[in-house]
């Protein structure tokens, strides 16, 4: 899959988390921590990785600039919960 392929894929994970737990898509990719919007973010970035086996710096620049390592945080706290 081709990079602008896989964008737009995480960008249609986005809008469909957004749909189903009734926030923007602005929340998900924003910088707001609130409980309602940090698990449904990190249900994206798991989703994102084991679906679509997107790279880790990809899934951090769809949702809003966020480093590697915060992805990978994500994705542990949302298997773990």
């Amino acid at each position: 899959m081709r990079k602008q392929e896989m964008i737009e894929e995480i960008q249609e994970l986005i809008a469909e988390t957004a749909a189903l737990h009734n926030l923007s898509t602005e929340a998900l990719t924003g910088h707001n921590r609130r409980k309602g919007v940090i698990w449904p973010r990190f249900e994206i970035m798991w989703r994102a990785r084991h679906e679509l086996n997107a790279p880790l710096a990809l899934i951090g620049q769809v949702l809003g600039g966020r480093d590697h390592t915060t992805i990978m945080h994500g994705i542990k706290r949302y298997e773990n919960r």
